[in-house]
C-alpha cells in the first residue's frame, strides 16, 4: 500500500471515530455552499467512494468468515 493512502486512510479513520450521530443526520447544509465550495465537495466524496467502494462489503466478509 503507498504510503499516502495509508496515511489518508488512518486520518479518515481517526475522523470517522470522533463522529457522532448527529453528524450524519442528512444536514449538509449543502445549499448553503458557494458554487465553488459544492464542487470541492463533491471531488471529495467521489474521491472517497472511488478510494473505499467495496470495502465496507470485504470487510463484512472477512468478520463474517472468522
Amino acid at each position: 500500500m503507498n504510503l499516502r493512502k495509508k496515511s489518508t486512510r488512518e486520518e479518515f479513520e481517526r475522523a470517522l471515530a470522533g463522529c457522532t450521530p448527529e453528524d450524519f443526520d442528512r444536514h449538509t447544509e449543502f445549499h448553503r455552499l458557494t458554487p465553488e465550495q459544492r464542487l470541492e465537495w463533491l471531488c471529495q466524496a467521489a474521491t472517497f467512494v472511488y478510494a473505499f467502494k467495496g470495502t465496507a462489503n470485504s470487510d463484512a466478509g472477512s468478520r463474517a468468515a472468522a
